[in-house]
C-alpha cells in the first residue's frame, strides 16, 4: 500500500501585473484563435505535487504517441534493468472532463487520476486537460498499443480538415527503472498544464538535491506543437531551437498540414557542481500555443527525497499583437502528499 508523507512548505503570495492597450487582443495559430477580446487568465503551473518522486539507483526512459483525430497510437520504450514504475500521461481538449480519464493500454482498460486543466492552446473546444495512470502491471519493454481514447474522430484525417470535441492530443510514456550499471539520482516525474499563447513563454523552477555531477537528464512532455521555432531553454540557455513542431510519432499514415501536436523531448542538460536549483522554460515561435503537460528529471545526487520532492515557483510571461501583458504568477506552496516506494 503506498504511503503519503505530508509535508508543509513555504506559501508564497501571488503576485499579478495586468496592463493591456485598448485595441483587443490578437492571437494567430493555424489551429484556430480565440476569438479577439478574449482574456487570457493566469495559468496554473505545473503541479506542486510530484506524480512519482525517488531518490538510489533509478533513472527513466520516455516516449510518447501523437492521437488527434484517432484515439489510437504506439509507443516504443526499451530499457535494461529491473522495472519500478511506469506511468501514461495524456491530454484532450474539451469542454468537460467527463469519460476522457479511460482508454486502452495493451488490452487492459485503464482509468487515469485527474492532473490538471487550463485553456485550450488555440483551438477553442473547452480546455486541455491531462490525466496520468499507473501502467506498472501493463507495461512492455518495447511496443505498447493504446487504443479506444475518446476522440471526435477516429480516421486518422488532416485535423485541420475535420474538427470534432474531444480533441484528444497524445500520450507519453514514462518507465522509471533500476539500470544494470548502478547510478546515484533523483527521479522526478511532474504533471500540469501550463498553456502558452502566441509568442509566450513559460518558465518553471525545480528544486533538488545537490548535484554530484554536471549532467542531468529531463524530458519535456508538450501539446499542441505544429510548427518550426518553437523553443526548450535550460537554466535561461536555448537548447533546442525547434523542440516542439509535434514530432512524437502517429499511427495514421495520411496527410497532415502541420505537424503531429505531441511532443516527448529528453535532453542531457549541463549542471554545476552542487547545483540544488534548476529551471527549464519552453516558448512558443511566434504562431504556435503550447501547453505544457508534464516535465521528467534526473539530478545525479546522492540527497534523499525522503517521499517528498521540492518545487520552486514558476513564471509566465505573454506577449500578444494589439495587447502588451505581464503576468507574474508565483505559484503557492502547499502540503504535498506524495507516492514513494
Amino acid at each position: 500500500m503506498k504511503k503519503h508523507l505530508p509535508r508543509l512548505l513555504t506559501i508564497s503570495l501571488a503576485a499579478l501585473l495586468f496592463a493591456s492597450w485598448m485595441a483587443p487582443a490578437v492571437y494567430a495559430n493555424v489551429g484556430g484563435a480565440p476569438p479577439p477580446g478574449t482574456v487570457i487568465t493566469p495559468d496554473p503551473a505545473l503541479s506542486s505535487t510530484a506524480l512519482f518522486a525517488v531518490s538510489g539507483d533509478y533513472t527513466y526512459v520516455a516516449a510518447g504517441a501523437a492521437m488527434r483525430d484517432q484515439g489510437y497510437g504506439n509507443i516504443t520504450v526499451n530499457w535494461t534493468g529491473t522495472l519500478v514504475k511506469a506511468y501514461l500521461i495524456w491530454g484532450y481538449i474539451n469542454p468537460t472532463t467527463a469519460g476522457l480519464d479511460t482508454g486502452t493500454f495493451n488490452g487492459q482498460t485503464i482509468t487515469g487520476a485527474f492532473q490538471s486543466t487550463d485553456v485550450s492552446p488555440c483551438w477553442g473546444g473547452g480546455n486541455l486537460t491531462v490525466f496520468a495512470a499507473d501502467v506498472t502491471s501493463l507495461v512492455n519493454n518495447g511496443d505498447n498499443h493504446l487504443t479506444g481514447f475518446p476522440s471526435g474522430y477516429t480516421n486518422g484525417a488532416d485535423p485541420w480538415s475535420e474538427y470534432a470535441t474531444p480533441l484528444d492530443e497524445g500520450a507519453s510514456l514514462v518507465v522509471v527503472y533500476t539500470p544494470t550499471t548502478v547510478v546515484t539520482n533523483q527521479v522526478y516525474i511532474y504533471t500540469g498544464t501550463y498553456t502558452e499563447v502566441t509568442g509566450g513563454s513559460l518558465t518553471s523552477v525545480f528544486d533538488h538535491g545537490a548535484t554530484i555531477a554536471t549532467t542531468a537528464t529531463t524530458t519535456f512532455i508538450v501539446a499542441d506543437g505544429q510548427l518550426p521555432g518553437n523553443s526548450a531553454s535550460w537554466n535561461g540557455v536555448v537548447i533546442d531551437t525547434n523542440a516542439f513542431p509535434g514530432s512524437d510519432a502517429r499511427a495514421s499514415t495520411q496527410g497532415w498540414s502541420y505537424g503531429n501536436l505531441w511532443d516527448t523531448k529528453t535532453y542531457s542538460v549541463t549542471e554545476a557542481l552542487g547545483s540544488t536549483s534548476d529551471n527549464a522554460s519552453i516558448a512558443g515561435g511566434g504562431d504556435d500555443c503550447l501547453t505544457w503537460a508534464g516535465q521528467v528529471l534526473a539530478f545525479p545526487s546522492t540527497a534523499s527525497i525522503n517521499g517528498v520532492p521540492q518545487f520552486g515557483g514558476s513564471s509566465l510571461v505573454v506577449a500578444a499583437v494589439g495587447m502588451a501583458a505581464v503576468v507574474v504568477l508565483a505559484k503557492r506552496k502547499q502540503a504535498l502528499q506524495i507516492p514513494t516506494n
